[in-house]
């Protein structure tokens, strides 16, 4: 198991429609957390940088001399000037199904049918889903943009005694669908962390440690016992990085 040891020197890397910017960002900031479909996540260039459009794909790794992880995969949403930066606000897909209307009429049908028409709706082709094998005997709601009938699918699952599941986008920009006892929850290399070298401060419910490529329902060690992150919260600058995890013991 991967410990997250101190890196020496570690760098953003943003890439804009294929190409990596022009000008390095100096600042990254990140948060996921469980049971939200969405992530909120900016970027900040200096105040001159003229990288990053409304509607550009976006990348965005983090960089050392072993390896290049990537921590973001989505679009520019909206540009801003704040202080003294550029701000870039960057979305994953999420904002594809919140964009899309879709009119749901079916009678007798599977809801792996139903959650295909909305990805394909929305221009979702990137997919890791798990759907009970139950058939719907009226799913007629009102058009609403996708993810409320994603959200309405989940209730009348519910119905049927399937719980827990949830939806989100990963660091590629996959859409998942699921239960934590599959495809609802994040993947990645599995980190341990030890508070006499990797924990730079904690408390009952969380840690404070160097950036790492660690997103929500994800299983750490912290000292040799199993923890779930809860909701993780990253800060990228030059000088002072961060990633604080709220976790939880691993059931």
């Amino acid at each position: 198991m991967p410990s997250n040891k101190i890196l020496q020197h570690q760098l953003l890397e943003v890439e804009l429609n294929g190409k990596i910017s022009e000008k390095r960002a100096v600042q990254f900031t990140l948060i996921t957390q469980q049971g939200y479909p969405s992530v909120i996540a900016s970027l900040y260039f200096p105040f001159d940088a003229k990288d990053g459009k409304k509607g550009e794909k976006i990348k965005v790794y983090l960089t050392d001399k072993e390896k290049r992880d990537v921590y973001f995969t989505g679009t520019v949403f909206e540009t801003a000037i704040e202080d003294r930066y550029r701000k870039l606000i960057v979305t994953d897909s999420y904002y594809k199904l919140c964009c899309t209307p879709f009119t749901a009429a079916y009678r007798k049908e599977k809801a792996s049918v139903i959650i295909d028409d909305i990805l394909q709706a929305a221009g979702i082709t990137e997919k890791s889903v798990s759907v009970p094998d139950v058939e719907l005997a009226r799913f007629s709601p009102q058009t609403l943009p996708a993810n409320r009938i994603l959200d309405i699918l989940i209730d009348a699952l519910k119905e049927h005694g399937t719980k827990d599941l949830v939806y989100f986008f990963d660091e590629n920009n996959c859409f998942h669908f699921g239960t934590k006892k599959d495809t609802g929850k994040n993947k990645g290399s599995s980190f341990s962390f030890d508070h006499k070298k990797t924990i730079l401060s904690r408390g009952k419910d969380w840690i404070e440690v160097l950036p790492a490529p660690i997103r929500h329902s994800m299983k750490i060690s912290v000292d040799g016992s199993s923890f779930e992150t809860i909701r993780t919260e990253l800060t990228v600058r030059e000088k002072a990085s961060r990633l604080f995890l709220h976790i939880r013991e691993a059931q």
